[in-house]
């Protein structure tokens, strides 16, 4: 698209053509107040905060909404728009209870902020002070409807962004309410908690559990990195203050998911309550006792006979599996997490999924772990695609599935994905060769593996296969910060855990290394796209804690050739 000249407070600007005046006055350093509007949605003019007067006649209109033309002038702060603006914020905080003093919120509020820029110093109508209830069914954030203004952007950011259509209104007039299907209690409605509606809310409505009252965005540290929790790898915005983890945000500008998170990602890392390691451990009477790294590493090299086998986490970072490799283990392998086979035609791309016409999930974890990838595939439903579903764990999208069976009807799905011309099939660990085939040669479709754990397709370019179970003297498990971390098949005369957390794997060790969270560490992992992205420390391990790699290198460095030999 071309440029044009237009005039905004008596100043010659050029503006993209299609562009609207808010995005051309944002482009020339002109503010323009908004609340409904949010640069991840369709813009909706519903708050008229953004009001602008267009010249000659004087006309108010909503800037989000209005488009450029060749020759528009306007003006964004004259008297007339200054006017309606205060007009709007005085009967938004006649509508609901605001009380700013005592909401989470306060001082990071957009109602508050554009009060205060905007003079108000007190409500010309008074509030109703009617009680509006609040919701506290689900488990890591809150909806209060007296602090909501009603920006529908929790709506919007609900179909929009992670597709899945729980929230709209209810009521009208004076009573209209955010609600959840058809005003059910979150926690049993079609809400995933994937925290998209939290992120984009402008005011206290929506008020995350963990992080409230715990400081404002302007006194925490955002440090971006790539989420650990699933082989997605999207972008993500620490919150930190005082080394202490506070929340986990989308990042907007992360190009795997656009500002996209799952509760796996957004939540969960904040609520794990396994007990963590924190220092050296070693068996002493059936009773693990702490230790000094010394010790713990002497008692390693002393049953380092040969037969030393590695397995590593599929969590574990680039370097981390890199440094495994080298760390002089006779037999490396990967532990949790599981690959996908190979493609068996095009490969797809996760920006592929919202485009296709068809969708086909074949064993994959929709659920739960790829639930990102379930928001991309509704967001191609939402656009007209068929949904087919195959195995897995996919329980949350059945009901919007052309078809939901077994691989047994794999052949029956692939004759009408043929007719769609352009699919997408996401597959997980457990399809199958013959099932996959069937979708080999159909014009269109290209395939997309999901792979179990976060940075198992590091692993696979690295060539560290699942372990054998086999037996050797010395086996060394890297569980990194894996909570729930469970004995291997493999057996040994000795158990060297290196993990995050106490589990059933710790428990079964002979000597017990303390790891790092993946929040403490710098580094990098690849998705399962095959990009390879950073991940950087968002706060800093405790006094005693050391680097992974440098634990690896020395636990394992005096290990000698040799391997596990079969079967126990």
């Amino acid at each position: 698209m071309g440029s044009l000249t237009i005039c905004i407070n008596g100043q010659e600007v050029q503006a993209e053509e299609g562009s609207t005046v808010l995005e051309a006055a944002k482009a020339a350093g002109v503010d323009i107040p908004t609340l409904c509007h949010h640069p991840a949605l369709e813009n909706w003019g519903g708050c008229r905060m953004c009001l602008v007067e267009v010249e000659p006649r004087g006309l108010l209109h909503s800037a989000c909404t209005f488009p450029v033309s060749p020759g528009l002038r306007l003006q964004t702060h004259s008297e007339k728009v200054v006017r309606a603006r205060q007009y709007v914020l005085q009967w938004l905080f006649s509508e609901r209870s605001h009380y700013c003093m005592y909401c989470p919120s306060s001082g990071e509020c957009d109602l508050q902020s554009q009060a205060y820029k905007h003079g108000l110093e007190h409500w010309t109508w008074n509030a109703p002070n009617k009680r509006l209830p609040l919701d506290a069914s689900r488990q890591h954030f809150i909806y209060d409807h007296s602090r909501c203004i009603l920006c529908r952007r929790c709506v919007r950011a609900c179909g929009e962004i992670s597709a899945v259509h729980t929230l709209g209104m209810g009521q009208r007039g004076a009573k209209t309410t955010v609600v959840a299907d058809l005003n059910a209690p979150f926690n049993s409605s079609t809400c995933i908690s994937c925290g998209t509606c939290l992120q984009v809310c402008p005011t206290g409505a929506l008020i995350d559990r963990r992080s409230a009252y715990m400081g404002r965005t302007d006194q925490l540290e955002a440090t971006k990195s790539t989420c650990a929790g699933c082989s997605i790898g999207c972008g993500i915005v620490g919150r930190t203050r005082n080394n202490q983890l506070l929340r986990i945000e989308g990042d907007w500008d992360a190009p795997v998911n656009g500002g996209l998170l799952c509760r796996l990602g957004r939540f969960e890392p904040l609520y794990v309550t396994a007990q963590r390691v924190t220092a050296p451990m070693r068996k002493v009477g059936g009773q693990l006792q702490p230790c000094s790294w010394e010790e713990a590493l002497a008692a390693i090299a002393s049953r380092a006979n040969g037969s030393t086998s590695l397995l590593v986490s599929s969590r574990a970072t680039n370097e981390e599996m890199d440094a495994a490799k080298e760390a002089g283990a006779a037999a490396v392998a990967l532990y949790g997490g599981a690959a996908c086979q190979a493609a068996p035609g095009q490969a797809a791309n996760l920006s592929d999924i919202p485009r296709a016409k068809a969708i086909v999930g074949i064993e994959a974890d929709l659920d739960g772990e790829h639930e990102v990838a379930a928001c991309f595939a509704r967001r191609a439903l939402d656009n007209g695609a068929r949904l087919y579903l195959l195995g897995g764990q996919a329980d949350k999208l059945a009901l919007l599935a052309r078809l939901s069976g077994d691989a047994s009807r794999a052949g029956e799905v692939a004759a009408e994905v043929a007719a769609a011309g352009d699919a997408v099939v996401l597959y997980g660990p457990a399809a199958k060769a013959e099932t996959l085939a069937s979708f080999a040669d159909v014009p269109g479709v290209r395939f997309l593996g999901l792979p179990a754990g976060a940075n198992t397709a590091a692993a696979v370019a690295r060539d560290l296969a699942q372990s054998d179970g086999g037996r050797c003297g010395l086996l060394y498990v890297y569980a990194a910060d894996d909570a729930q971390a469970s004995t291997p098949e493999a057996k040994a005369d000795f158990l060297v855990a290196h993990a995050c957390y106490r589990s059933a794997l710790t428990e079964a060790a002979d000597v017990v290394l303390p790891s790092l969270h993946w929040s403490e560490k710098e580094g990098h992992l690849t998705n399962l796209e095959g990009k390879v992205q950073a991940l950087h420390r968002l706060v800093e391990p405790a006094a005693g804690l050391r680097d992974d790699r440098d634990v690896l290198a020395a636990a394992l460095g005096a290990s000698q050739s040799g391997g596990c030999d079969g079967e126990a």
